[in-house]
């Protein structure tokens, strides 16, 4: 259910608590460990999960629903969002191909026709804030390693999905986390294979430039995304983040300096 306007603050793309988050790709990895960062932040949830995949299980939780959907489909993004204040996208396929791709989970598919449908369809509905977990190296596709992540185009497809959502004039921040690791292991990739952890590296390094070349634990990453939505700092803004040694932010205040201090002088 959506929070009426007089109830929330005027300031453009601020997410206040107690508004309705639809989160995309809700059985990810990050997508589950994301909705549980918002729950606990203060947030209603709308679990968005692919309606072919595996559902969504909000049973017990007054304040999630859940809808399998195919953002594929203009009616689909327009289902995921229903009754939404903001969006969470946190969709994701793999970089190179797998039997997702011949399912229709290309990184075309996802992160470019999936995330323009998100997109128009939350401009559509007048959307306060979408936020994108896209990936670092989309503007270092041309240089090791990531131009080997680049072979069959998922960051190209990634750029497209970001260029849209930029230029559609709804409120957005997007993420650019570097490899990502820690659990849910539900990707096909060189962290699921090893079990990869980011064991004591809690502390979030943020840049505006993509520039960070280490790994991005996604706990950290949830964490952020829960924290982000009531920061007007982070609006229209794209950050990029990796995991360092350290215990991490343990407060509101502690989070709002992290990303304040690490916006784009051109913003």
């Amino acid at each position: 259910m959506k929070v009426s306007p007089s109830s929330t603050t005027a300031t453009r793309g601020v997410v206040p608590p107690g508004s309705m988050v639809a989160v995309v790709g809700a059985t990810g990895g990050v997508g589950q460990l994301a909705v549980a960062a918002l729950l606990r932040k203060g947030y209603q949830v709308r679990a968005v999960w692919r309606k072919e995949g595996r559902a969504y299980d909000s049973v017990g939780n007054e304040k999630v629903t859940s809808v399998g959907v195919d953002t594929r489909e203009e009616d689909g993004a327009e289902e995921a969002l229903r009754d939404a204040d903001a969006v969470v996208c946190c969709t994701g396929t793999t970089a190179f191909p797998t039997k997702r791709w011949w399912a229709g989970g290309s990184p075309k598919d996802v992160d470019q026709v999936g995330v323009n449908n998100l997109v128009q369809a939350a401009k559509k509905q007048g959307m306060k804030r979408f936020l994108l977990v896209s990936s670092a190296g989309v503007d270092r596709k041309d240089s090791f390693p990531f131009a080997v992540m680049n072979l069959c185009g998922v960051l190209d497809y990634k750029k497209a999905g970001e260029e849209v959502l930029k230029q559609s004039g709804i409120p957005y921040t997007v993420l650019r986390p570097s490899r990502l690791t820690d659990g849910p292991y539900t990707s096909y990739d060189l962290n699921t294979l090893l079990q990869g952890v980011s064991g004591t590296r809690n502390q979030l390094k943020v840049s505006p430039e993509d520039v960070l070349r280490g790994e991005c634990g996604r706990v950290a990453l949830s964490e952020a995304i829960a924290q982000i939505l009531s920061l007007s700092c982070t609006v229209d803004q794209t950050f990029h983040l990796e995991s360092v040694e350290g215990p991490g932010a343990s407060n509101e205040a502690e989070w709002e300096r992290l990303f304040c201090d690490a916006v784009s002088p051109a913003a």
